[in-house]
């Protein structure tokens, strides 16, 4: 068997066919018919996908193996792209053809869809293999019991299927992997790329065009949980698009990310009598686990906008369709890390991804529901990966990329929780705790606040995964005329700062700062202060600290040097509710949650900037050496019990 050097009109295809047969896979026989793959993907590149590796074996015999990176990029190849196999002597022969998409590099596989054909005589059949969200998740690296990934003898990653032996993955469900080449359709160029031939020309699915003023739709989830496999919404009338609504896999707007469906499709979605929008089963199974907002439906147009089929691909810089011709998002807006979020309360940004934490929802008689989550997603955004499901009021994070955990605060249960970074089950450190609130972490030490409780406590970690511990806990002693409601902390090296918030409406919150066990009060009589950052030199040492007033719309500095504190000074003033503090070598940044802008102002004190307006309630504020990220809260909740899913983590670049 060998890879057959056809021209089909497409570079990507080419590209795909010309490094299969430098592989100098020898001849099986002569031209009796050829199996033409069509990969494909409904998924935005590089940000959810940046690698795929296609392997092909004939009865067992690797005739096919190659590793394709940095998709979306420079010199990449595009998609749709195909792949031709000729029949071999023995046209029984069993082709087995794996395509293992990954996120991060090779080792981060996400998806695996495989099938086991045979090449059809006398004629060239297409196989459709696409890359679907549906299916994100249905793969993942084997590993040793010490969690060492286990490797081939070309040093790929061994890749395990999520499906039972003898099944694959397709539009979520595991269906049987075998596929009988005398029911494929006869290959037509323009029936994959577009109504061309792949060369950069016929059409592509405009995404963000053609539902940019789509109509968003629940799914009936009555209906599927009386029957689990009746996955349904209701349709209007004409021809339409059909999206998944997504956290942030698939192509991503400014305020929405969409994964288009193909129409008339089993993994993608028919209308049926009555106005009925039939779906895949396991669209319904993630919009009932929350991983959904829903669905978005368009009327179809014309030209890019017509009926999305298999025939017209997605529109991106990867298309190997379209010439070009699609709607990007706005380089000059904020950009979503993640969509469709409820009430985000805190955020971190690290080398391995932004990680925040999902808010709590109440019921109709205004009691906590234990549904809070940590996620994390990619800097870049993409589906997030849930760290901690179930939480009670969860409220702070921090992050410890050596040891790989991620800590936060349960204020309701009064409990200290770790979690694996990789994923793995978050447990307990500390319980019976006064409200922990907020929590900070620095030289190998973790610290804590408890609101109701009025402590501050460091405790020192050992370990690392899933076998982290904590030490005894050490209070740091508060300062006098300090009375209530420690609020948030940072720290530096062994320096800790925190935030008392007092009292709404009145100035009897205060700040302080804890340097080698001596506790020392920084400020008082302040107006609700509550966020706080410290300003760290080139060594790592806490040199200024710096608070918001949350009432009192101000911005406070106060330098820390090695044997006192200094003055109180006022940054900047006439900020209304003032949220979110972070800082980098330039700039002070925070957000103005009433009037829905993100702001900095360099540290030598000039005017301020407006970086972001109408945001949706903007909260906490992160920074890395590229861009600003900031939370937006969404809307309040309408007081029905159900959860407003409007929430955001947004990202600028600098």
């Amino acid at each position: 068997m060998r890879m057959k050097r056809t021209r089909v009109g497409s570079i990507a295809a080419v590209g795909f066919l010309g490094l299969a047969a430098a592989a100098g896979v020898p001849a099986c026989g002569g031209e009796k018919g050829q199996l033409m793959v069509v990969f494909q993907t409904d998924m935005s590149l590089p940000k959810d996908i940046d690698t795929i590796r296609v392997e092909a074996t004939l009865d067992g015999s690797v005739v096919y193996d190659q590793t394709f990176e940095r998709l979306g990029g420079e010199g990449s190849i595009r998609l749709p792209a195909t792949l031709g196999f000729l029949s071999p002597d023995d046209p029984t022969r069993a082709l087995r053809v794996r395509v293992i998409a990954s996120r991060g590099g090779k080792d981060g596989v996400r998806l695996l869809r495989e099938v086991v054909t045979t090449v059809p005589e006398g004629r060239t059949a297409t196989l459709h293999m696409p890359i679907q969200f549906l299916c994100d998740g249905s793969a993942e690296v084997e590993r040793d019991a010490a969690g060492n990934a286990l490797r081939d003898e070309q040093g790929n990653v061994r890749v395990k299927n999520s499906c039972p032996e003898g099944q694959s993955c397709v539009a979520g469900s595991c269906v049987p992997r075998e596929i009988d080449s005398r029911a494929l359709p006869e290959y037509v160029a323009e029936a994959v790329f577009g109504g061309g031939d792949g060369d950069n020309d016929g059409l592509c699915f405009d995404t963000l065009r053609c539902f940019a003023a789509a109509a968003s739709a629940p799914v009936d989830l009555e209906a599927f949980a009386a029957d689990d496999t009746d996955c349904r919404a209701a349709a209007p009338g004409g021809d339409v698009n059909v999206a998944l609504l997504t956290q942030g896999g698939g192509i991503c707007g400014e305020s929405a990310c969409f994964v288009p469906l193909d129409a008339e499709s089993d993994a993608g979605f028919r209308v049926e009598a009555g106005n009925v929008l039939r779906l895949p089963v396991e669209v319904c199974r993630r919009a009932q686990l929350g991983k959904l907002a829903g669905i978005a439906i368009a009327p179809a147009g014309e030209g890019l906008c017509r009926q999305k089929g298999t025939d017209l691909p997605t529109c991106g810089p990867w298309s190997a369709s379209g010439g070009g011709q699609y709607t990007g998002p706005d380089a000059s807006a904020p950009i979503p890390v993640a969509v469709a979020q409820v009430h985000p309360v805190s955020l971190r940004v690290t080398a391995g991804g932004v990680t925040w934490i999902s808010g709590t929802t109440f019921d109709e008689a205004g009691m906590a529901r234990q549904d809070g989550e940590v996620k994390v997603a990619p800097r870049d955004g993409g589906e997030p990966l849930i760290l901690g499901a179930a939480q009670a009021s969860p409220r702070d994070l921090a992050i410890d990329e050596e040891r790989q955990v991620v800590f936060w605060t349960n204020a309701e249960a009064g409990t200290l929780m770790a979690a694996p970074l990789g994923g793995g089950e978050p447990r307990a450190l500390l319980e019976d705790l006064k409200q922990p609130e907020g929590l900070s972490l620095s030289d190998g030490a973790l610290t804590w606040t408890e609101l109701w409780g009025g402590g501050v406590f460091r405790a020192t970690l050992s370990g690392a995964g899933a076998d982290v511990e904590l030490g005894a806990p050490e209070e740091l002693a508060p300062p006098d005329a300090v009375v209530a409601s420690p609020y948030r902390v940072a720290s530096a090296g062994d320096t800790v700062c925190w935030t008392y918030q007092g009292t709404l409406g009145r100035t009897d919150g205060a700040v302080a700062c804890s340097r080698a066990g001596v506790t020392l009060l920084v400020a008082s009589e302040q107006l609700t202060p509550r966020e706080i950052a410290l300003d760290v030199d080139g060594q790592g040492n806490a040199a200024a600290v710096y608070w918001a007033s949350f009432e009192g719309g101000s911005i406070f500095r106060a330098a820390l040097g090695e044997d006192a504190i200094g003055e109180v000074s006022e940054v900047v003033s006439g900020q209304g509710l003032l949220n979110g503090l972070a800082l980098d070598e330039a700039y002070v940044y925070w957000a103005r949650r009433d009037e829905g802008e993100v702001v900095r102002m360099p540290k030598d004190g000039d005017a301020p900037e407006v970086l972001a307006s109408q945001q949706q309630r903007p909260g906490d504020v992160a920074v890395d050496e590229a861009a600003v990220y900031w939370i937006n809260e969404g809307s309040p909740d309408q007081g029905d019990g159900a959860p407003v899913k409007d929430g955001a983590i947004v990202k600028l670049p600098k």
